[in-house]
C-alpha cells in the first residue's frame, strides 16, 4: 500500500513521518481492500488535526479527521476511526457474499427444508351441522375455522377469510 503523508504549517519529522506510516500500514494489513492512503498532518494555533483519506477497492473513499492536543494523539484517533469505517465495510462486504448460489450438493442437501414440526394436537369431536349453523358457530367462536360434520355426514371445515367472507372445504370423495 502507497502511503503519502504531508505536513501544513509545521515540519514533518522522521519520527512522525514513520509514527504514522507504521499506525497506517497496520491497518491495511488486515484489510485487503486498501490501495492507497493519504494523510494530512495540521496545526492551527493549537489544534493538532490529522486527516486521513483512504482509496480503496470498488472506487470507494473512506475517510477520518480528528483534532487533538498533539499530532500523535490524532494519528491515533484517525487510525482508530478509520479501522471502524473499514471493518464495517468489510462486514457488510463479508455479509453480502453469504446466501448466494449453492455451489455443491451437499450444501445444497444441508439447505433444504426441514420437516414442519407439530407443537400441539387438538382433538375434536365434529357435531352434525347445517352450513348457516356452521356459520352461527364460528361466528359465536373466536376461532378461525370449524370442523363440522354436513347433513350426509361428510366432514367439512368453515373458515373466516380475510375479507369477512366464509370459506367452506368440502372433501372431493
Amino acid at each position: 500500500m502507497q502511503i503519502h503523508i504531508t505536513a501544513r504549517h509545521i515540519e514533518l519529522t522522521p519520527a512522525l513521518a514513520d509514527y504514522a506510516r507504521k499506525k497506517f500500514e497496520r491497518i491495511a494489513r488486515h484489510f485487503e481492500i486498501v490501495l492507497r492512503a493519504q494523510v494530512i498532518l495540521s496545526v492551527e494555533k493549537h489544534r493538532h488535526s490529522a486527516e486521513v483519506v483512504v482509496h480503496a477497492q470498488g472506487h470507494h473513499d473512506f475517510r477520518a479527521r480528528e483534532v487533538a492536543g498533539d499530532l500523535y494523539a490524532a494519528i491515533d484517533l484517525a487510525a482508530e476511526k478509520l479501522q471502524n469505517h473499514l471493518a464495517r465495510e468489510k462486514d457488510r462486504r463479508v455479509r453480502g457474499r453469504r446466501g448466494g448460489k449453492v455451489k455443491d450438493r451437499a450444501a445444497a442437501v444441508a439447505m433444504e427444508p426441514k420437516e414442519p414440526t407439530i407443537s400441539r394436537i387438538s382433538r375434536v369431536t365434529p357435531r352434525t351441522l347445517s352450513i348457516a349453523q356452521a356459520a352461527r358457530a364460528l361466528d359465536e367462536s373466536e376461532l378461525d375455522f370449524l370442523l363440522f360434520l354436513g347433513p350426509d355426514d361428510a366432514p367439512r371445515i368453515i373458515y373466516r377469510r380475510q375479507d369477512g367472507t366464509y370459506g367452506l372445504l368440502e372433501p372431493n370423495l
